[in-house]
């Protein structure tokens, strides 16, 4: 397996550090941010491979996922649901390139 960066957005941050310790047993650089828009302030100084974004309702803007999504297509996003932000229009997640497995 060839060396792996993640960034984890969420902006709940014991839920953060859950995901970081889990993910970093394997072979994984990761970084967490609590907005998608930090993760690109600085795009030179790192390389993503991928994305794992976590909305919370009045806590994520799901349009700033959708202008990253446009800007960087190649970095594959992982987008967790959960109880707090269930509701997600699926028709605009494919028209902004959002595809399911």
């Amino acid at each position: 397996m060839d060396y792996k960066t993640i960034f984890i957005v969420d902006p709940v941050r014991s839920d953060r550090i859950q995901m970081a310790k889990f993910l970093s047993e394997e072979i994984f650089t990761i970084m967490s941010f609590v907005s998608i828009n930090d993760c690109f302030k600085r795009p030179d100084l790192i390389h993503c491979d991928l994305i794992v974004f976590i909305p919370r309702k009045d806590k994520s803007e799901i349009k700033h996922l959708f202008h990253i999504k446009k800007k960087y297509r190649q970095i594959p996003i992982i987008i967790l649901l959960n109880n707090e932000f269930p509701d997600i229009n699926l028709v605009d997640l494919t028209d902004y390139g959002f595809a399911s497995p």
